[in-house]
């Protein structure tokens, strides 16, 4: 027992002298001036260190901080992930070599090289100390991120959910399967039916993450037009709900085309007839109608995707971080679907369904104006009160 408490006594202190140890280099590193960031192998880093400008400004007495990817990655991947979070860093220009110094960062050769040469950066350096990198959650989130990110995935994904365009979709296709005899063959394909549009949201935002991401050196013009249809779109819903609440559901504007509907029945029909037939390709079918009106339906029931997708693509570039967070989005956005179709089957009826969704259409285009109307504060907040380059 004796020796038990030495030991923990030991390990005590040697816990507490390498936390004292940290905190110590913490405050060291509080005392630099500047900070930099860089690789042995980056072409342009190499220049940089050929024009002099880093030993220049150390030469003339100011102290100068050096992350080399080389040296110690680990290191250098959490302090280049810290300082970007901390000084706000646009992902397009989040790229070695960058300098710190202040308030501010100067990224690239030219723009490195000309703030030291003209006196800007030794000024700033004068006036302002550099700010303390902010802590990580994870990857490149910090803990208000992580909340951010969490809290638009559930209130998004839910508004999406109850998205009258998908919800009328299903209730369509039902209404050719519910009066089957076959009910364990209808039941499978609508397991068929839900899992397609399971699997082409999921590779709609793939494919979008990657599109935005491509959009990064032009990511002030994009949302600059997200804010524009944002409030174009909560305009529209908040005109539907007043639609909706008098009754006058011909009026409603943010829905599926009629054309749509009326290509869509001719397909469903057509389909329903193979059901009886017991033919095993009915399965097949039931997918790819299943991917097709997940498609026709997008414009419609994607608006808050795409909102959602800018959110997480703008606060994280973790690829698995992104995945997780899109499975949770979908498994939300079909589990009405899931709901609705086992509702159906097991009434043989769809009127029940159909006229609970009628009688709160006005709720729900309301939520989808409030939402959509925070989505434009939000990025006109981002763009043009809290700073994007």
């Amino acid at each position: 027992m004796k020796k038990l408490l030495i030991r923990m006594g030991i390990i005590l202190l040697l816990a507490l002298f390498l936390t004292t140890l940290k905190i110590n280099q913490v405050k060291a590193e509080e005392n630099y001036d500047a900070i930099y960031l860089g690789s042995y192998t980056c072409l342009n880093c190499q220049s940089l260190e050929q024009t002099g400008v880093l030993e220049q400004i150390i030469e003339e007495g100011y102290s100068l901080k050096k992350y080399m990817s080389e040296d110690d990655y680990d290191l250098f991947e959490e302090m280049f992930s810290r300082y970007a979070r901390t000084y706000n860093v646009p992902r397009n220009k989040n790229l070695v070599p960058i300098l710190y110094v202040g308030d501010t960062y100067y990224a690239g050769v030219s723009d490195i090289k000309h703030a030291i040469e003209s006196g800007e950066a030794q000024q700033v350096m004068d006036q302002t100390p550099l700010l303390e990198p902010l802590e990580l959650f994870y990857g490149d989130i910090t803990v208000r991120d992580f909340f951010v990110l969490v809290g638009s995935t559930l209130l998004l994904g839910i508004l999406d959910a109850f998205n009258p365009c998908a919800l009328a979709m299903l209730l369509m296709f039902l209404s050719f399967l519910t009066d089957k005899k076959r009910s364990k063959t209808v039941l499978f394909i609508c397991v068929s039916y839900i899992f397609a549009v399971f699997v082409t949201y999921f590779m709609l935002g793939k494919f979008l993450s990657t599109a935005l991401t491509a959009l990064l050196p032009y990511i002030k013009i994009f949302y600059i037009v997200l804010i524009v249809l944002a409030l174009f779109v909560s305009l529209i819903n908040f005109l539907d709900f007043l639609s909706a609440r008098k009754k006058r559901y011909g009026e409603i504007k943010n829905q599926l085309p009629k054309r749509f509907f009326v290509i869509t029945k001719k397909i469903m029909g057509s389909f329903s007839d193979k059901v009886e037939q017991g033919d095993p390709i009915v399965y097949i079918l039931g997918f790819l109608i299943g991917v097709f009106v997940a498609i026709i339906e997008f414009p419609c029931s994607g608006q808050a995707f795409v909102a959602w997708t800018a959110i997480v693509v703008d606060r994280t570039a973790q690829l698995m971080l992104f995945n997780v967070l899109l499975m949770v989005y979908v498994l939300f956005f079909v589990s009405p679907l899931v709901v609705i179709t086992a509702i159906g089957l097991r009434t043989k009826s769809i009127g029940v369904v159909s006229n609970f969704v009628r009688n709160r259409l006005d709720l729900i285009k309301l939520a989808n104006a409030i939402v959509f109307l925070g989505v434009a504060l939000y990025y006109i907040y981002k763009v043009f009160i809290g700073g994007i380059v």
